[in-house]
């Protein structure tokens, strides 16, 4: 298979603020890698608006913050992190957790990158 290139014009942001696994504001979420692009990996730039985070839940795969923009908070049964450009974040398969622009009066973006067939519970 060749590479294959998604320029930035390509693809929409969605609102997904409605979905269960966020809270407190405004979330937007865009795919890097569409759908059946690849078998093993998926990326999602996503942007949380000041309150905004996602609800405490879990992966069955590892999990990759990238903070590209803004402040946010990361945090687990251990502690809470802020966060910002350039940071990075490991989450390991099954860990709790949640993240997002959280009580920070930021909006924060960062990219997720997991294996494509991970599976999310909200907690």
């Amino acid at each position: 298979m060749p590479i294959q290139v998604t320029k930035s014009d390509e693809g929409n942001s969605q609102d997904r603020s409605g979905q269960p696994i966020f809270e407190g504001g405004t979330v937007h979420g865009r795919e890097l890698i569409p759908g059946g692009r690849s078998d093993h990996l998926s990326a999602t730039v996503v942007q949380f608006g000041p309150g905004a985070r996602t609800r405490p839940h879990t992966h069955t795969s590892d999990q990759l913050l990238y903070i590209v923009a803004g402040i946010g908070k990361v945090g687990d049964t251990e502690g809470e992190h802020v966060v910002s450009v350039g940071d990075s974040v490991l989450i390991p398969a099954g860990t709790e957790h949640w993240h997002g622009a959280g009580d920070t009066t930021s909006p924060m973006s960062h990219v997720t990158i997991m294996r494509s067939d991970s599976q999310t519970t909200v907690l």
